[in-house]
């Protein structure tokens, strides 16, 4: 090729303007919602779900219904650009309904993983049209993660674990493998107690006592329904356990605790001394 011509596209490659990110965006998890204002995006965001309560400035947005359950009406009446979800965002006849009104819809895995939320980080940068930024936002958040992991190195007994999503009826729905709260038992060095089940299902009263968990663990509920050691603990079979008899409870909100967002690091490092306080404080 001409040395010439050749000079002339480089320029031109070099000269050419960033595709321009989307002016009006609607968010249907709070994870990602976390990750735009951690980009410092958020005034592209006119619209959000009701996961979406951190930042405290994200609740004061136009919401557009529960993640899994997402207003086609609302979203629209917002004349987005882009609506960004995971996979567990809904349902799909709403997506779908968005997406032919001549939104584009971007999808990101819902993946209980560390992977899950560079995937997210990186994808959400990438649309925004920062992709250096989100590379060092997921640097500096898989730090924290590590940082976090390397402390509960030196716990020598994990603690048995039970994750419990809902305390009501007879049967606790429980965390099973697979699942946002086996990922943060486990990274936060405890031992899933629960493991042999797939996902969140109930739990006999029966099982409960025989594996013997020495913490619960479970989310706070903002409200009138915060969770009390007292009420968790006179249910049947959890007045069994050891985590009873030592009065073991550690509540968190749910979207720090199981969001796989910007903030995972810092919910590991919280939930891990929560787990050892005896151990792992600040020195």
């Amino acid at each position: 090729m001409n040395k010439q011509i050749l000079a002339t596209i480089l320029m031109l490659i070099v000269t050419l303007p960033a595709f321009a990110a989307p002016e009006r965006i609607i968010s249907a998890d709070g994870s990602l919602t976390e990750i735009v204002y951690a980009l410092g995006e958020e005034a592209r965001l006119v619209g959000v779900d009701t996961t979406s309560r951190y930042p405290v400035a994200a609740t004061e947005l136009p919401q557009i219904g529960y993640m899994r359950n997402i207003s086609a009406e609302g979203s629209l009446s917002l004349a987005p650009n882009v609506l960004i979800a995971t996979e567990q965002s809904g349902p799909p006849r709403v997506l779908n309904q968005i997406g032919q009104a001549g939104v584009d819809v971007a999808q990101y895995t819902a993946a209980p993983t560390l992977e899950a939320v560079r995937a997210k980080i990186e994808g959400v940068a990438a649309l925004l049209n920062k992709k250096e930024a989100g590379q060092a936002l997921w640097q500096q958040v898989s730090e924290e993660v590590e940082r976090a992991r390397h402390r509960v190195k030196r716990i020598e007994k994990p603690l048995r674990v039970l994750f419990i999503f809902s305390a009501s009826g007879n049967s606790p729905v429980v965390g099973g493998r697979n699942t946002g709260a086996d990922t943060m038992i486990t990274l936060a060095g405890g031992i899933n107690v629960a493991s042999e089940i797939e996902g969140y299902k109930p739990m006999t009263t029966e099982a409960i006592v025989a594996v013997r968990p020495e913490v619960i663990l479970m989310m706070q509920r903002g409200g009138n329904h915060t969770v009390a050691p007292e009420d968790v603990f006179s249910k049947p079979g959890l007045a069994q356990t050891p985590a009873a008899r030592n009065n073991r409870l550690v509540a968190m909100d749910g979207l720090y605790l199981l969001g796989f967002g910007p903030r995972i690091g810092k919910a590991l490092d919280d939930l891990s001394k929560a787990f050892y306080p005896e151990h792992l404080t600040e020195r």
